[in-house]
């Protein structure tokens, strides 16, 4: 009995050597079956044998399944060129190895080779959100950052303004949203652009009165016998014109101060105000900032000449920038000149070719084009041999010269450009997919 206690011991560390040498055994038998499957797979790809070599990949696969291999298949569909099975199994690989770099390398490629834009940047989102990188992958994005499409098509556009953008459908005008969408009908003879919620609008009978983003009349002015145009609203006030003159009335439908020839808007506290030929600039009150007369002041498409700070005024012979209160800023004059769109650079033109200033006079990008817009989110509409294109803060042409006339971009990456005689809005898929 005795002997027979002494035996247990060496029987298990027996039995745990023989399992141990089954186990590897075992091993060794399934990498050997899943080295012959992968060789045969290879082996039937290269002599074009599809199907053969789909289920031997599909067996190394049972039998010792890894990114590499998943990855592997997948070139192996789109070198024969399933496309729809390479793109699902693509779809495969990053749900089953969801920090695998690799797996999204390969589906992008896919994305990008057939143009499917909006997929490449949905599969850059989830890519990044993982806090995974890619030299490979951001090479991609780069090369497609600026593709487009567009949607809608009209006979005239604005530029947009508190999210909505003036479009013009035979003789009428009416609104869209960001994505292009109609929001508000075209049915007013003349609309300008909205601030606070609030836009002007002249309707077909010639009535003026503010509108709210949903297209509902929200504020008529009171106590005036005629009006025939109203400006954009800034923090209670706005311009009008009664036919003779025009003043500045608050929304409690007070005169604050008037009797000019013409004016601009009141765009971050200051107007520009015409009266016997002169130009003048003013705070809200009506006071005179500069003591100063222009021949002209130069303003954009809403009327605004004041805005990073910055004016850009005529004397008659040459354009100069200037401060609220008159100081010329810099030593550049400019034989024509856009304002500021944004607190980046404004387009200016001299020796007969545009450029781009900063805020304190400096040429940032040598004046070269035939025509250019202010920088706006970023980008910025040049002309070159009559087609218009867009640059980056750089001075690189990322939107060849195509179209025959462009406004400025939003903050969603949309722009109207006018090609084949048509307004339409070009969206960045990069920002719109």
């Amino acid at each position: 009995m005795k002997n027979y206690k002494m035996l247990i011991p060496i029987l298990l560390v027996v039995l745990f050597v023989g399992s141990i040498y089954m186990l590897n055994d075992l091993k060794a038998t399934e990498l050997k079956k899943y080295s012959q499957a992968l060789e045969a797979a290879r082996d039937y790809r290269e002599k074009d044998i599809w199907v053969d070599a789909e289920d031997y990949y599909m067996q190394a696969l049972n039998q010792n399944p890894s990114l590499e291999l998943y990855v592997e298949i997948g070139e192996f569909y789109w070198e024969t060129k399933q496309v729809k099975k390479a793109t699902n199994w693509g779809g495969t690989i990053t749900k089953t190895y969801p920090e695998g770099v690799a797996g999204y390398e390969f589906l992008m490629e896919i994305y990008d080779q057939r143009e499917d834009y909006v997929a490449c940047f949905d599969l850059f989102d989830t890519f990044t959100k993982r806090g995974l990188s890619s030299e490979k992958i951001n090479e991609i994005v780069k090369k497609i950052e600026y593709t487009f499409y567009f949607n809608g098509e009209y006979h005239g556009a604005g530029v947009y303004s508190g999210g909505l953008c003036p479009i013009e459908i035979d003789y009428k005008w009416g609104f869209v949203n960001q994505t292009g969408e109609k929001v508000i009908h075209a049915t007013y003879a003349y609309v300008g652009p909205f601030t606070q919620g609030l836009a002007p609008v002249t309707d077909a009978e010639g009535n003026c009165y503010f509108i709210d983003t949903a297209g509902n009349k929200k504020h008529v002015v009171q106590n005036v016998d005629h009006i025939e145009k109203l400006g954009l609203i800034e923090n209670g006030m706005f311009s009008l014109y009664d036919g003779q003159k025009w003043q500045f009335y608050n929304t409690d439908n007070q005169l604050v101060f008037g009797g000019f020839d013409d004016v601009s808007a009141i765009g971050n506290g200051i107007a520009a105000v015409k009266s016997n030929g002169s130009w003048q600039l003013v705070d809200r009150t009506g006071a005179d900032l500069t003591g100063k007369s222009y021949v002209a002041v130069v303003m954009d498409e809403k009327l605004v000449v004041f805005r990073n700070e910055r004016l850009f005024v005529f004397d008659g012979a040459k354009y100069q920038m200037i401060t609220s209160s008159g100081e010329i800023v810099g030593s550049g004059t400019y034989e024509d000149a856009r304002i500021f769109n944004d607190a980046t650079y404004a387009a200016v033109k001299i020796d007969g070719k545009w450029g781009f200033i900063n805020k304190n006079g400096e040429v940032i990008i040598t004046p070269q084009f035939d025509d250019a817009r202010s920088f706006s989110n970023g980008l910025a509409a040049v002309q070159v041999d009559g087609l218009w294109g867009f640059i980056n803060a750089q001075g690189e042409m990322v939107i060849e010269p195509q179209f025959e006339d462009a406004r400025d971009f939003n903050s969603n990456g949309c722009v109207f450009v006018l090609t084949d005689s048509e307004w339409k809005l070009l969206r960045l898929y990069r920002t719109n997919h």
